[in-house]
């Protein structure tokens, strides 16, 4: 190694002297710079309360809203966009995230189908501006799947809703 490289190689280090100009038998040796480390985050953090992982499925506290029959998602929604943003990107072992599309039963067969499409590939363009980069799929069920089968506004409401399914590694 040349005496240029040595003394760059040093000045890197720290070292202030070099070579053993000045240092006397009996003195200790100078103290090595040492590197910290930085601890790493081997757990995700916490989940917030908006949106969990239970077992296969990310639970959501609140429902996702949208004009009636539109797939615009109303922005007293976004925290809850962004509570489930924060699930997946802190949690590398989803491989696959389905986002799944439901309406109620009012209108027709076609119409619900097509309009729980569009609300989950909503859900989903707004997870990809937040961050997402999990392959994601969407399934639009309609109203096949309802959760009550009662006629009533609170039934309705139930029924309209997004759910999310997550795979695995």
């Amino acid at each position: 190694m040349t005496k240029a490289r040595s003394i760059t190689l040093a000045l890197a280090l720290g070292v202030t002297t070099i070579g053993s100009a000045g240092c006397k038998k009996d003195d200790p040796p100078p103290e090595t710079p040492t590197a910290t480390a930085t601890p790493v985050q081997t757990t995700p953090p916490p989940q917030t309360g908006d949106a969990v992982i239970e077992g296969d499925r990310i639970k959501i506290a609140r429902p996702i809203f949208y004009d009636t029959d539109k797939d615009i998602i109303r922005p007293e929604s976004f925290s809850v966009i962004d509570a489930i943003a924060n699930v997946v990107n802190s949690h590398p072992e989803i491989k696959t995230l389905i986002v799944e599309g439901h309406t109620d039963s009012q209108g027709n067969f076609d119409h619900n189908k097509q309009l729980s499409e569009k609300r989950a590939n909503a859900v989903v363009m707004a997870l990809v501006a937040r961050g997402v980069k999990t392959p994601t799929q969407i399934a639009g069920y309609g109203a096949t799947a309802p959760m009550c089968a009662t006629p009533d506004d609170a039934c309705l409401q139930l029924n309209r809703r997004v759910e999310f399914r997550i795979v695995r590694q």
